[in-house]
């Protein structure tokens, strides 16, 4: 679809933006910015991300980026990937009567991880074979002190929505369906590790 052109017979005022995003050998989604649904993602960014036009734009990338201490860099997380560093630029696109919002996530070879992050490490209190991301330990230190996801978001400068998908990922490795049942099996878990401890 192009650029601000709802049919062929309109004028074709964005074609050689099109082109050149679509040239592009980093990743790049484009969304309206009255709208949230993405109206074009280049091919490298379906590379590397594995995702199609349906499901990219702003709530996805809230959902999979992490800002990092360096300004501009963010930590892209899926369950199904590695973690890796992108530098992230927005730029607005006008093209009358609508504007665009541009994202281009420019890889940053070499880094995998934030440089302060160790890699998913074993909190000393859960099972065998489950580790938590340095922002799962976060949110469920949030959950355990009884915040809101609202709460967890503000005090870790992310979105509530991306509380709740770390929660959903908890819920998930942790083997359990609510906040309450995960609150009770971490502090299940909890005497077990000290004991192992004393051994």
């Amino acid at each position: 679809m192009c650029l601000g052109r709802g049919s062929l017979d309109s004028p074709h005022v964005c074609g050689l933006a099109e082109e050149v995003f679509a040239a592009l050998p980093w990743p790049c989604v484009v969304w309206r910015q009255d709208g949230r649904q993405p109206v074009m993602i280049n091919a490298a960014f379906q590379r590397e991300f594995g995702t199609t036009r349906g499901r990219a734009g702003p709530a996805w990338l809230e959902a999979h980026l992490e800002p990092t201490a360096e300004p501009g860099e963010f930590l892209f997380r899926d369950r199904h990937a590695a973690p890796r560093l992108y530098r992230v630029s927005r730029q607005v696109i006008d093209v009358p009567p609508t504007a665009f919002d541009a994202v281009f996530l420019m890889p940053l070879p070499g880094a995998t991880r934030m440089p302060d992050e160790a890699p998913a490490a074993p909190v000393a209190c859960l099972p065998p074979g489950v580790t938590l991301t340095r922002r799962e330990s976060q949110v469920l230190d949030g959950i355990m002190c009884g915040k809101l996801n609202k709460t967890i978001a503000g005090e870790l400068h992310i979105s509530p929505k991306t509380v709740e998908l770390h929660r959903a990922n908890l819920m998930a490795k942790l083997r359990v369906h609510n906040a309450v049942e995960l609150a009770r099996a971490v502090l299940d878990m909890a005497p077990r590790a000290e004991e192992a401890a004393t051994l």
